[in-house]
């Protein structure tokens, strides 16, 4: 797995939201999630419902389920007051 500082990595930053692009199995969501819990809230959006998924676990995790919502096309899980949000792209609150 690549560092997130390595040339595998391309950074794109506009009006507060990053993009972490670079080839397949380089660490890419693993960075995102770190860079995400590294802050007080945040919000991650993915391609897929099944990796959105396997992150809303792995944020569970760290957090504990009362902190994070997961919403889908078909799945919506949210707290009372979560502090981060998990979900597809097409799905992600506006």
């Amino acid at each position: 797995m690549h560092s997130p500082t390595s040339s595998a990595f391309l950074h794109v930053k506009s009006a507060g939201v990053t993009a972490v692009l670079g080839p397949t199995n380089t660490g890419k969501t693993h960075h995102a999630i770190e860079r995400m819990l590294s802050f007080p809230s945040g919000l991650i959006g993915l391609p897929l419902r099944l990796l959105a998924r396997e992150v809303y676990n792995r944020v569970v995790a760290r957090v504990g389920a009362n902190n994070v919502a997961l919403i889908t096309g078909e799945e919506k899980i949210r707290p009372p007051a979560p502090a981060y949000w998990v979900s597809t792209v097409e799905a992600m609150p506006r």
